[in-house]
């Protein structure tokens, strides 16, 4: 709670407790004087509890236990003395109630005990209150302090993933070209303009924790086509993409991209007919991504970086990014590799 807010709610507390204690029973009997004491007495209430709040609970939190006693003693004695100050000297019958004005002063004597109880009472009640509001508000200070703790751990792990994901995947890239360069020269600047246009993407997008799917889907489409660059004749590709996505839509950056790449880099071969399929489907908020492709041997399929980084860090992604909302199943036969992965964008 702000500071200004939480004064003036401490303020409107103690106004309504002063407001019971003066302005309830028979008030026509109250001499001004009265008055005067329940002020004094709701002060004294409001001095102990922000001392004990603000000053004498810290201390116990920090660890300077030993302190904490010594001066809840002193400062809980200091209170006992003050209230006995105000009843023996402005709580005379005689100085708050008309009745007992027009009887004259009393010659009865008040047990000191009746004097000193109340306010010992009355003293450790304010520190049980100061307390047990201070304990809730320690306790939601440690919970907010370790969520935001959690968060920038999360967030560094995210960072760190991809900043993995990125050189992992252009490095795959470029070995890609560089395999094209050797095979169809011609192709290669088609290639790199392609390249070009994916990290523009990468270096301008990929640092944010959302794009737009219409962004991410574009540079899945740069991908694609610097892949059907290197199909051999053998291979057929089909592709199915969204073609009008709402811009509100957003998904974090490349976190789709490993499973297509990894269709092409463990699909293809010039030794076998080979069919891959990438489909791409969005309906409402829920975004459904299913790749195929032939199971090969490994030493059939194409070169490329056999490093699983990729994948393995897009399923810590969506663990961090998209927890209880997104489901990936990956089913592996003799003949055709299937992954399926559905993400709910909502959340």
């Amino acid at each position: 709670m702000k500071t200004s807010s939480a004064i003036i709610l401490q303020a409107a507390i103690w106004i309504a407790i002063w407001s019971v204690f003066s302005l309830t029973g028979n008030t026509e009997d109250k001499l001004p004087g009265f008055y005067l004491v329940m002020t004094i007495r709701v002060s004294g209430y409001a001095i102990l509890y922000n001392v004990c709040a603000r000053f004498l609970l810290p201390m116990f939190f920090a660890g300077k236990k030993m302190l904490f006693v010594a001066l809840n003693i002193v400062v809980l004695l200091a209170y006992v003395g003050y209230s006995i100050v105000v009843d023996l000297n402005l709580s005379k019958p005689e100085m708050v109630s008309v009745e007992a004005k027009k009887k004259g002063p009393s010659k009865k004597k008040i047990p000191l005990r009746y004097v000193i109880i109340p306010p010992v009472f009355l003293g450790l009640m304010i520190f049980g209150a100061a307390a047990s509001v201070g304990g809730l508000s320690a306790f939601e200070k440690k919970k907010k302090a370790e969520e935001e703790a959690n968060r920038r751990r999360l967030e560094a792990e995210i960072a760190l993933l991809k900043s993995q994901i990125n050189p992992h995947f252009l490095v795959n890239t470029l070995n890609n070209l560089y395999v094209l360069s050797l095979s169809e020269p011609e192709k290669t600047s088609e290639g790199l303009l392609k390249l070009s246009e994916m990290v523009n993407y990468i270096l301008h997008e990929c640092a944010k924790p959302k794009v737009p799917l219409a962004l991410d889907i574009e540079f899945i489409e740069n991908y694609v086509a610097l892949q059907r660059l290197r199909l051999p004749p053998n291979a057929t590709l089909k592709v199915e993409l969204p073609k009008a996505v709402p811009p509100a839509i957003e998904i974090e950056p490349m976190i789709l991209i490993p499973f297509i790449e990894n269709t092409f880099k463990h699909g293809l071969t010039t030794k076998q007919a080979c069919e891959l399929s990438i489909s791409l489907h969005l309906q409402g908020n829920q975004l459904t991504l299913e790749v195929k492709n032939p199971v090969l041997p490994p030493k059939m399929a194409f070169s490329g970086n056999p490093s699983g980084v990729g994948l393995a860090n897009t399923q810590q992604r969506l663990e961090h990014s998209y927890p209880q909302n997104y489901i990936l199943g990956i089913d592996h036969d003799e003949q055709v590799h299937t992954v399926k992965l559905a993400i709910n964008l909502s959340s």
